[in-house]
């Protein structure tokens, strides 16, 4: 006779109820809500910038990194097409430009025309530009594309990092935040905490 599956290994600690009504409300597919900050960063599909909020990494040996592209960018269409791309990470001093390179569809505009202050570099290793002005930039090659209902998960081979020698020290660096929405805010600084 097979044993019953248990969610639980352990049964739950004495005192835990179900979460009370008059505490918490509970919603379905509301996925912008929480404002919970997530870095910004800009990624580049080949030449073409886009801001995402949307991205982690996913594997040590190798390095991989993942970014979630909505189905309708032209980053999307580029990315089917296979095209390398870097993640730069930027300081808070330039969301205005961010923001322009989330706000337009690169098949109708060049960005990089339109921004106030970051500018292109060629990477090294892949076929895509890099911004100058980031403090970690990593270099990646499409490793896996993982295509969902309205965005898409790519997944990176990380080729090279660049970084910027004592600018990214936890109590110096600020990076602007994604909120939710049209909301921002930036890190504080950082304290150590041992246990």
């Amino acid at each position: 006779m097979r044993k019953a599956h248990h969610a639980h290994a352990l049964p739950p600690p004495e005192g835990v109820l179900p979460a009370p009504q008059e505490t918490f409300k509970t919603l379905e597919d509301a996925y912008f809500l929480g404002y919970v900050p997530r870095p910004v960063a800009l990624l580049c599909v080949g030449e073409n910038p886009l801001a995402v909020a949307w991205h982690m990494p996913t594997n040590k040996e190798p390095f991989m990194y993942a970014v979630a592209i909505a189905r309708e960018n032209y980053s999307h269409k580029l990315v089917l097409e296979g095209i390398d791309f870097t993640v730069n990470f930027l300081p808070e001093t330039y969301l205005e430009d961010i923001l322009i390179a989330g706000k337009y569809h690169g098949d109708q505009t060049d960005k990089w025309k339109l921004f106030k202050e970051i500018k292109p570099l060629k990477a090294l290793r892949v076929n895509a530009y890099m911004v100058k002005q980031s403090l970690l930039v990593y270099e990646c090659k499409q490793e896996r594309l993982i295509e969902l209902p309205d965005h898409s998960l790519l997944i990176g081979r990380v080729e090279l990092i660049h970084y910027k020698k004592g600018k990214l020290k936890p109590e110096k660096v600020r990076y602007p935040l994604h909120m939710g929405k049209a909301y921002f805010s930036k890190n504080t600084r950082a304290k150590a905490y041992i246990l």
